[in-house]
């Protein structure tokens, strides 16, 4: 009789600033640079059986459920970022199932978020130092995986939990834990735009052009960098001042790529200034689409989500959470 498997969650993030700063050598070039986030509690299962007969990976999102009678030697169709991640490990597991409820293309880091459950369950490793050591592993698998540069920010969330300014001032990143103002957390809002967003794309495109000096893109990564180093204080300690500050990253990243705001952030800012509920905004990731981090004015939250619902962009029922991966 088989045995139960172990049961492991992951959370994903938002960025609150200074995504894109997180890829090398950007960082290495504009001195200062800091990134922003927080994990959240939308968690990914992951249920690992360590032992048993061949190899089973599935995913019940994709609908997905593939069985081997030896670990495969090259990345099953579908399932290649599950099967990169486990076979970097020193044992594959028998069988990992994984389950995430986070729309497609949300910009919330998915697939590093569930790289760091993947790798730190195989091997039996908690959210802590330990496993955030293991995150230049994960980044280089992700840009073997995406065929383009992989940035740091998305993983240490996962791996550690809470919220993060991630310092870029040496070869690997720094971390310090922040405490989210109590007010910020009865403002903040998450909604989906039902648009899939492009955030390696968004990225990529940054990337190259900062490399190739382009003017517009390297002051744009340097007011985002700036913007970040505020809110590294005003997350604390001002909602006001984070709400300003998601508004000003929103406005630094349309200006390096106009594809960023979509019609449905448009639609909801308009909206928001004209019903009086809106202070600013951002999306969350790189790209456009996917979801959006939006502070509401203080007690209005509940009208801003009442609008959200009949523009048909849900919020999502999520809060920052001091939790990392771990086992249930």
């Amino acid at each position: 009789m088989a045995s139960e498997p172990e049961r492991w969650r992951v959370p994903v993030r938002v960025d609150f600033a200074g995504g894109t700063l997180d890829l090398w050598p950007i960082y290495a070039l504009l001195d200062g640079c800091l990134t922003v986030n927080a994990a959240v509690d939308l968690w990914i299962g992951i249920d690992v059986r360590r032992e048993g007969t061949g190899h089973r990976l599935a995913s019940r999102d994709l609908d997905l459920d593939l069985r081997f009678d030896r670990w495969p030697a090259q990345a099953p169709e579908g399932l290649a970022w599950v099967w990169r991640v486990l076979d970097a490990a020193p044992r594959p597991p028998a069988e990992a199932v994984i389950h995430s409820p986070v729309p497609k293309g949300s910009g919330l880091g998915v697939s590093s978020c569930l790289g760091v459950g993947l790798l730190g369950s195989s091997l039996d490793l908690a959210a802590g130092e330990g496993l955030a050591s293991r995150v230049p592993l994960l980044r280089h698998l992700e840009s073997g995986e995406l065929q383009t540069p992989a940035g740091w920010q998305d993983y240490y969330p996962a791996a550690l939990g809470g919220a993060l300014a991630l310092h870029w001032d040496g070869p690997e990143p720094r971390w310090e834990r922040l405490a989210p103002h109590p007010d910020l957390m009865a403002r903040l809002v998450v909604f989906y735009t039902g648009q899939p967003h492009h955030s390696g794309l968004t990225n990529w495109e940054a990337y190259r052009r900062f490399i190739e000096r382009d003017a517009r893109t390297r002051q744009s990564l340097s007011d985002i960098r700036d913007i970040a180093r505020e809110m590294a204080v005003a997350l604390s300690s001002d909602p006001a001042a984070v709400a300003e500050l998601l508004e000003r990253e929103g406005q630094a990243r349309t200006r390096m790529s106009p594809a960023v705001e979509t019609d449905a952030m448009r639609a909801v800012r308009d909206r928001g200034h004209r019903e009086g509920w809106y202070a600013g905004m951002k999306p969350c990731g790189a790209g456009g689409g996917g979801c959006c981090l939006l502070v509401a004015r203080d007690g209005r939250r509940e009208e801003a989500e009442a609008a959200l619902r009949a523009m048909d962009l849900p919020p999502l029922d999520l809060r920052i959470t001091p939790k990392g991966l771990h086992r249930l």
